[in-house]
């Protein structure tokens, strides 16, 4: 049987692309593969449905990035990689165009059921911090030095999946890696500053007025932030990382779980959620086909907003019940 590092071997060029609006996890597990896979002596390119926002641009200084566009032809390729999801329909119009190339698809995840997704190969550990910790595995399974580049990379997807070392999946494998990375000369504090430190004039009200809009519901066990087409295109323009409203909500004494509704120009709405202890949110998007981790996850919900308002709070309060009756039994 093929292992992952036979096909990674054996392949010439590669195409790496990831999920539509490219987090941290994604692009900084894309960078430390590209440069894995150009160490193997391999053809690579970055292609993401997306381009790369302004807070990540600073990868640019050592990574070349592309964005699909319907109108330009893709480079060639003899294999696909797609990084921090499993599912060519999350990588948005370049999905269909990969799947007609007739090209094997690989997966490198750490999300629940990855290895069920679109590859027919996959390097999934859904324990894993982040994907980019799991590309950290390749370079040790390949004997491949890792350079600054890559362990930039490396870093940029734990800092972005462990809430910078503050979440619960900060295990013992992401502080060991994460001093190593450092000792590989990985400056924090400079990708801080390029992350967060850069925003736009505006989004500090932009910030204050989406908190405002929450709403506490179940007890004050749930929070819950909707945002409409109008303010989500005044985020657009500036740039503006609606995901920043998630921690304060989540740091109110007695909240469990942070909902975060986001209303899409398509009609759908894209749900973030966050849970605090034992409710297990990937559980809860599972039913509007969504998926992630026990304490984050996300989906695309084909409803308008307060119908997607009004199932999110069924379905946290249908979770906390169950958590409850477990508790009791």
């Amino acid at each position: 049987m093929t292992t992952f590092l036979d096909f990674l071997r054996s392949r010439r060029s590669f195409l790496l692309t990831g999920h539509e609006n490219p987090d941290g996890d994604c692009l900084g597990a894309e960078v430390a593969l590209f440069h894995l896979l150009r160490a193997l002596g391999k053809q690579v390119h970055i292609v993401n449905p997306d381009p790369i926002g302004r807070s990540h641009d600073f990868l640019q200084q050592h990574t070349p990035f592309a964005h699909a566009r319907t109108d330009e032809p893709l480079p060639d390729f003899d294999a696909v990689v797609l990084l921090d999801c499993c599912q060519l329909a999350r990588v948005g119009v370049l999905g269909q165009r990969l799947q007609q190339s007739g090209q094997p698809i690989a997966v490198v995840d750490h999300h629940v059921g990855s290895d069920r997704g679109d590859g027919s190969i996959c390097y999934v550990d859904p324990t894993a911090a982040a994907t980019g910790a799991l590309v950290r595995r390749l370079y040790r399974e390949l004997a491949v030095p890792l350079g600054k580049a890559a362990a930039e990379g490396v870093f940029l997807s734990l800092v972005a999946d462990t809430g910078w070392f503050r979440y619960s999946n900060a295990d013992a494998e992401v502080f060991a890696m994460a001093s190593e990375l450092v000792a590989a000369g990985v400056d924090g504090s400079k990708i801080y500053d390029a992350l967060y430190r850069r925003n736009h004039p505006d989004s500090a009200g932009l910030l204050a007025e989406m908190l405002g809009k929450h709403q506490l519901r179940l007890g004050g066990k749930l929070a819950l932030v909707g945002l409409d087409k109008a303010l989500m295109e005044r985020a657009a323009r500036s740039e503006f990382d609606t995901d920043a409203v998630l921690d304060p909500l989540r740091s109110l004494d007695g909240v469990e779980v942070v909902a975060l509704l986001k209303e899409r120009f398509d009609g759908t709405v894209k749900c973030s959620l966050r849970a605090r202890a034992d409710v297990d949110v990937q559980a809860i998007v599972a039913q509007f086909g969504g998926g992630g981790h026990k304490k984050a996850a996300g989906a695309t919900m084909k409803m308008g907003l307060p119908a997607a308002v009004a199932a999110i709070e069924a379905g946290v309060q249908q979770a906390l019940a169950t958590l409850a009756n477990g508790r009791r039994a």
